[in-house]
């Protein structure tokens, strides 16, 4: 099952043949429905609809569902994070040329506090295999001397499988994983 989508008419597509679809937990045929939404910040300046909840319903005509609710998003957004994908790749574009985290935080203009870019970073850091080995399914590492630390390694490997914009929601369109996601 697809998690992420590209545009607003893609995800209106999947969600018009949802009665058709598999739940992705239980495997039962016909029992998802469209269950609500989830709101929040969509950007700095923006506040909506964050991502749209599926429900694989138990009491189903069709079969017996599993009761669970799993959500599906633009790939512009991320997961329990209230600024956009593309935020957070001019952050970590400023931090690639220049690596302190207050610096890229105050050339990127980051709209949250200090404190949050550190706690973004320490997370980046944490999940970094994990991009890491995404990444080498898509494309090889570049090969440069004098990379820099292992996460701008990982950053240019991004840069390199995804191009300079959009590519956080490109990693997150192709692999159907949340950016910053330790698993």
């Amino acid at each position: 099952m697809q998690w992420f989508y590209e545009s607003l008419q893609a995800l209106e597509g999947f969600l018009a043949g949802l009665h058709d679809k598999v739940c992705p937990f239980c495997g039962a045929r016909g029992t998802l429905v469209r269950h609500g939404y989830i709101r929040g910040a969509i950007s700095e300046t923006e506040y909506g609809i964050r991502a749209w909840r599926i429900y694989c319903d138990p009491d189903s005509p069709h079969g017996k569902g599993c009761g669970k609710a799993p959500s599906i998003r633009l790939s512009n957004t991320l997961m329990r994070h209230c600024y956009a994908a593309e935020t957070l790749w001019l952050l970590i574009l400023a931090w690639c040329s220049r690596p302190s985290v207050r610096g890229a935080w105050k050339q990127s203009g980051f709209p949250l506090s200090l404190r949050t870019a550190y706690r973004l970073f320490h997370r980046m850091k944490s999940c970094q295999s994990v991009l890491r080995t995404a990444l080498c399914a898509r494309a090889p590492p570049p090969e440069k001397k004098n990379a820099g630390s292992p996460l701008q390694q990982v950053f240019a490997h991004l840069q390199e499988a995804f191009g300079n914009t959009h590519a956080v929601q490109g990693y997150q369109e192709t692999f159907q994983k949340d950016f910053l996601a330790l698993a």
